[in-house]
C-alpha cells in the first residue's frame, strides 16, 4: 500500500508540475513563422490575426524583432511574421506582389496588420524610427491583442 501511495504522490507531483510550466509558457506572446501560402489560406478562411511583413536584411525588421523578445515575455499577442525574402516557395519579388494583392498599401517593412474575419483592420507602419514599444503597444492595446490575463 505505501508503494502505492508513493507511486501516486509522485505521479500527481509530475502531473502537477507540468500544468503550472504549461501555464507560465501560454502567458508569453509568441512570433510564428508563416509562408505566403500558410497567409493565404488564412486570408481564405476568414481567421483573425496580426501579420508582420518583414525582411531578413532590414534593419528595422531586426530592432523590431529584438524589442519583440522582450515585450512578448509579458504580453500574450500572437504574431504572424511573413519573411517575404525567405519564403520557401516563392522569390522575394514573388512573395511581395502575392501580399501585396490583398496588402495593396503596403510599400516598406516592417508593417503590421491586424486582419479581423479575413478583412485588415488596422495597420501599423514603420517610421523612420522604426517601430517602437510605445508604438506597438498602442497598436496592440487598440486592437485588443494581448490576450493576458
Amino acid at each position: 500500500m505505501k508503494k502505492f501511495i508513493c507511486i501516486f504522490s509522485c505521479m500527481l507531483m509530475l502531473i502537477l508540475g507540468g500544468c503550472s510550466s504549461y501555464e507560465r509558457d501560454t502567458s508569453a506572446g509568441e512570433v510564428k513563422k508563416i509562408t505566403v501560402n500558410e497567409m493565404q489560406k488564412k486570408l481564405e478562411n476568414k481567421e483573425t490575426f496580426a501579420i508582420v511583413f518583414t525582411q531578413s536584411w532590414c534593419g528595422h525588421c531586426k530592432d523590431l524583432m529584438a524589442m519583440l523578445d522582450t515585450y512578448l515575455e509579458d504580453h500574450h499577442v500572437i504574431l504572424n511574421d511573413l519573411i517575404l525574402d525567405m519564403d520557401p516557395d516563392y522569390s522575394s519579388e514573388e512573395a511581395v506582389d502575392i501580399s501585396q494583392k490583398t496588402f495593396t498599401d503596403m510599400t516598406g517593412t516592417p508593417t503590421l496588420y491586424y486582419v479581423k474575419d479575413g478583412e485588415i483592420a488596422s495597420k501599423l507602419v514603420s517610421g523612420e524610427d522604426g517601430i517602437t514599444e510605445e508604438k506597438f503597444d498602442s497598436w496592440v492595446q487598440k486592437n485588443e491583442l494581448d490576450k493576458k490575463e
